[in-house]
């Protein structure tokens, strides 16, 4: 009797959370509060970013951009130009 006793109330314990989660899910989605699609889950690398493209990101192309301009003047020319000021001025 002790063990089936035990057995319910752990069974309990264990399943309770996923009775919560499915109780405010319902609500909020009842509701309309709770907002949530792909992209939030979207996923990405360290140093990298987003692993997958996405056409609305404007910045992401932007500094895409930057990035290339950077890195072909540098294969053109490897140093950094140099500000005209080459002693020490007073």
């Amino acid at each position: 009797m002790t063990a089936l006793i035990i057995f319910l109330l752990l069974s309990i314990v264990l399943v309770a959370p996923f009775g919560v989660v499915a109780a405010i899910a319902a609500v909020s989605y009842r509701d309309g509060t709770l907002r949530l699609n792909m992209r939030q889950f979207a996923p990405r690398a360290p140093m990298v970013g987003y692993l997958y493209d996405d056409d609305r990101d404007a910045d992401a192309r932007r500094v895409g951009h930057d990035c290339d301009a950077i890195r072909a003047r540098f294969e053109q020319h490897p140093v950094w130009p140099s500000s005209g000021a080459l002693g020490e001025r007073r």
